[in-house]
């Protein structure tokens, strides 16, 4: 059986510190409840409510709030009085906007506002130093309000499905962030200042519309994942070599983490920059990866074996790993062809005798 209301003298229980009424049809909180002035956590997720009352704001022992799986269109300005509060989860909700009272939580660490309505953040977002995690994934956001970058202590980021076109400058002193996922927006392009995010390890900016990436992003030191599939990325940047990458998605459909790249001189810039056989990549490349791999002589992928400098002078020419064997139509030309090509290896960081990782620079081998 389901609740769906709570007693109106249900404030009396004074010493209450933990309220979990989930899962229930409950549809509001009496007034009573700011009676309960050492509640540290209270759980209402997955009920009926449509809208949260001002008392709310009457809980100054509070830590966690959650109010997921309702039907709440807008927070009342008192929330903002919760000033212990760490936590507040209001996801899959039917939230049209953040109040600027928000900013009074100055001790949130958490805060997940996924699937919703939203189409702006307010200025007050900034004044969350102590924000650690900020969900807003699913929502109508079209610009991402600078303030953000005040959120300095900011670790993961995650604004996918939005309608955002661009990322403000200030994203670049969010410095303490490991996480940042764009996945599923309009960004046309990066603002160099991604390279400030020293710490980032992953990056995915999946189903955009970029077509190039900054040469700062080489400057993500701890960078170990980047997803760009479903992009329009001509090529990428040579500066990126000095990452110890571990996974660069370019396409849904790729069957390894890790490409072999090959440097190539871009004809616009002069610059030289990084292919392989899923660049440039095709608008609706993410939808066929054979079709891409195989359309033309701009599709290479090739097995080197072993690139130790050791054994360089042994090399010999490539092979083209998506060639049949029996296809007399891969000839001497195509061998020449990937002769010339320079593969690129990505920093690593091998373990030595002892266990303990050792970094070496990047190595570029010439093929002949």
């Amino acid at each position: 059986m389901s609740l769906t209301n709570l007693p109106y003298d249900f404030g009396c229980l004074v010493n209450l510190t933990s309220l979990e009424l989930r899962e229930n049809l409950l549809k509001g909180l009496p007034e009573s409840v700011s009676h309960l002035t050492k509640l540290e956590r209270l759980d209402i997720g997955d009920n009926d409510i449509e809208e949260l009352p001002p008392h709310i704001g009457d809980l100054p022992a509070l830590q966690e709030l959650w109010l997921d799986h309702n039907q709440i269109s807008h927070l009342p300005p008192e929330t903002g009085c919760l000033k212990n509060l760490l936590c507040l989860d209001v996801s899959e909700n039917r939230l049209e906007d953040v109040p600027e009272g928000l900013a009074g939580l100055t001790n949130l660490t958490d805060l997940h506002l996924s699937q919703n309505l939203i189409e702006s953040l307010p200025d007050g977002i900034g004044a969350l130093t102590k924000l650690a995690i900020f969900k807003v994934d699913q929502n109508r956001l079209m610009t991402l309000n600078p303030n953000i970058g005040k959120c300095e202590n900011l670790q993961e980021l995650i604004l996918t499905e939005n309608l955002l076109t661009e990322l403000p400058d200030t994203i670049g002193n969010l410095t303490k962030l490991t996480n940042l996922n764009v996945d599923r927006n309009r960004l046309s392009d990066l603002p160099p200042q991604i390279g400030k995010l020293v710490n980032l390890g992953v990056l995915s900016l999946r189903d955009n519309r970029l077509q190039y990436l900054p040469p700062e992003t080489g400057n993500c030191r701890e960078l170990h994942v980047l997803d760009v599939s479903g992009n329009r990325l001509q090529y990428l940047p040579l500066t990126i070599t000095a990452l110890n990458l571990k996974a660069v998605w370019l396409s849904e459909n790729q069957a390894q983490p890790m490409l072999n790249f090959q440097t190539e001189v871009d004809e616009v810039s002069g610059q030289e920059v990084l292919t392989c056989f899923l660049l440039p990549q095709q608008e609706y490349q993410h939808e066929s990866l054979e079709y891409c791999g195989m359309a033309g002589s701009e599709g290479r992928l090739y097995r080197t074996g072993d690139l130790s400098t050791d054994n360089l002078t042994a090399i010999g020419p490539a092979v083209n790993e998506w060639a049949p064997e029996d296809d007399d139509s891969y000839g001497l030309n195509d061998q020449l062809e990937v002769s010339r090509v320079s593969v690129v290896k990505f920093r690593e960081e091998p373990e030595t005798e002892d266990g303990k990782e050792v970094s070496f620079s990047i190595t570029f081998h010439i093929c002949s």
